[in-house]
């Protein structure tokens, strides 16, 4: 039987992964193989739980928040906007208050998600978007 840690990042990753045919992109998952597409453009997923906290004294219920980060990585020297563009999308695919379930968890998009400033690195342009959820479970 899964916990409810598992089935709250299996109800987010189901939705993460319909991502690969609205932005024709693959995705990199956590701790899963992968080699960057001769593109060089990928959606890289992270799942980053807050604390839990305690909602009621004698109750079991526990309000468990987080965010799942998608991040855009296009090439350097591209320009902003095609990440921008897939920034947007990815967004708008995690609308506020989208609810997602799995094992009989059900986890809500909280907010509208964010869209932070862009990280240059070495080779990579990315654009992170966080969207903050939280299931109460």
């Amino acid at each position: 039987m899964p916990s409810i840690p598992e089935d709250i990042e299996t109800a987010l990753f189901t939705r993460a992964a319909g991502l690969a045919a609205l932005t024709g992109l693959p995705l990199a998952w956590p701790n899963v193989s992968f080699s960057a597409p001769p593109s060089g453009r990928y959606l890289r997923v992270s799942h980053l739980p807050n604390q839990t906290q305690r909602l009621f004294i004698n109750s079991a219920a526990h309000r468990r928040p987080g965010i799942l980060q998608i991040s855009v990585v296009v090439p350097l020297n591209v320009g902003a906007s095609a990440a921008t563009r897939i920034a947007g999308q990815v967004a708008e695919h995690f609308p506020m208050d989208l609810r997602m379930t799995s094992g009989g968890v059900s986890v809500r998009v909280t907010k509208a998600p964010d869209i932070a400033p862009a990280i240059k690195e070495d080779a990579a342009w990315i654009v992170p978007v966080s969207v903050s959820f939280e299931a109460l479970a």
